[in-house]
């Protein structure tokens, strides 16, 4: 067996057989060269929907955009005020009167953000060691994982998709399961970041898949699977739902039974 890394994470998963040959990679952030205050500030920012909706479209117009350009989502006063704050963090340059473009321009999708994101929040809000971006040796199915995380000490993995639901098929939440499967965490998380129902599109793939296992409605669009795996999106909160499925797993309906006088 290899040496221990220090990372409660990485630890945890050598000791399981797995060898983790990428973790926290930086090259495909919007913001790969940020100082922790700069990354501080941007995790507040990024907690907010609408600023996430944002920089997808600055990263999809990435060579050239205006504040008008960026209003599909957000008013052209609020696109301004985004606009102001990424100029003061240098993340964004002047194109030209009005025009901007990104800095990082090798970037090509939010992916690996909201990645960033996922692992910060079980860090920041629960207290739980967390990794992005790892590429596990070892692994069936592909050994590519989003984050996973050690919460209390054990594995929690979360699949991340920023696409919008109707740009998921069952061939993606298929391999989600298949990537669980192989790892075998105490608890794995399918979270879709759009404010959209769970239910119409992504339910019935899971439905579908795990045919004798009910899927259950926990709360809003959040459902689980016997409380090991969740599905749920980013609607009011995505640090709320993160947090909700894995007060669920870690305390699960029916655990306490005994009824009282």
């Amino acid at each position: 067996m290899t040496a221990l890394s220090g990372h409660p994470v990485e630890d945890m998963l050598k000791r399981r057989g797995f060898e983790v040959q990428l973790r926290n990679p930086r090259e495909y952030l919007f913001f790969p060269d940020a100082t922790e205050e700069v990354e501080d500030l941007l995790y507040g920012m990024l907690r907010r929907y609408s600023f996430r909706i944002f920089i997808r479209d600055v990263i999809k117009k990435k060579e050239s955009f205006s504040a008008g350009d960026l209003t599909r989502y957000t008013g052209q006063e609020l696109a301004g005020e985004y606009l102001g704050f990424l100029m003061r963090l240098k993340l964004i340059e002047e194109n030209g009167p009005g025009s901007y473009r990104l800095k990082a321009r090798e970037i090509f999708s939010f992916g690996d953000t909201l990645e960033w994101l996922v692992a910060r929040i079980f860090e920041r809000e629960f207290a739980s060691p967390a990794l992005w971006g790892l590429r596990l040796k070892g692994a069936e199915a592909g050994g590519d994982y989003d984050c996973i995380a050690s919460v209390e000490g054990r594995l929690v993995y979360v699949e991340t998709k920023s696409s919008p639901p109707k740009n998921i098929e069952e061939a993606e939440v298929s391999a989600f399961l298949k990537r669980a499967e192989a790892l075998k965490p105490y608890g794995a998380i399918f979270l879709e970041d759009t404010m959209l129902r769970m239910k119409d599109k992504i339910v019935p793939f899971f439905e579908g898949l795990v045919e004798g296992r009910e899927v259950k409605r926990v709360e809003s669009e959040t459902f689980s699977i016997d409380d090991k795996v969740f599905i749920t999106n980013s609607g009011r909160d995505i640090a709320a739902n993160l947090g909700l499925c894995v007060r669920r797993m870690l305390s699960p309906e029916g655990f306490w039974d005994i009824k009282g006088p």
